[in-house]
């Protein structure tokens, strides 16, 4: 009987130990999954942690000339229609060449609806993002704009 609460315990332990991630051999930050490590960004303004992270993620696609990737990223907007595929990859073309230096991101005041206005070192001009609100008014996750003219 003693053997038998042993071998429970042990398997119980390991089974404990299984959810805490302590057999996950991939020990790659999160940032580095997202391709947003890479980023030379510096950020003026009132970013919350929800609209920084997508302002990173809309940049890193840009910078790894991923439309498909930036398309996915689109709060609102005619994804049927074409209209984000299409501005995904008018942003890609204009701003994929700058986003390989360094950007500076400024946010406007924290709202449901944020602006950002990016600049590149040496780039084109300033790409004007609006970050939208995704869930409740108390989650901070933002999806981008990319409806150009709509």
């Amino acid at each position: 009987m003693r053997n038998v609460r042993a071998v429970a315990a042990a398997l119980a332990a390991v089974l404990a130990l299984g959810g805490c991630g302590v057999f996950d051999t991939d020990k790659t930050p999160q940032r580095a999954k997202d391709g947003i490590t890479g980023l030379q960004l510096s950020v003026t303004g009132m970013p919350t942690p929800g609209s920084l992270s997508a302002v990173e993620h809309v940049l890193a696609r840009i910078q790894s000339r991923d439309a498909d990737g930036l398309a996915e990223l689109a709060e609102g907007g005619d994804k049927n229609g074409g209209a984000v595929e299409e501005t995904a990859r008018s942003w890609v073309k204009t701003w994929g060449d700058a986003a390989q230096k360094p950007m500076t991101a400024d946010f406007s005041e924290p709202d449901r609806s944020v602006s950002v206005e990016v600049t590149f070192e040496g780039g084109p001009g300033t790409l004007s993002m609006t970050l939208r609100g995704k869930g409740d008014d108390n989650e901070d996750a933002y999806g981008v704009v990319l409806d150009e003219g709509k």
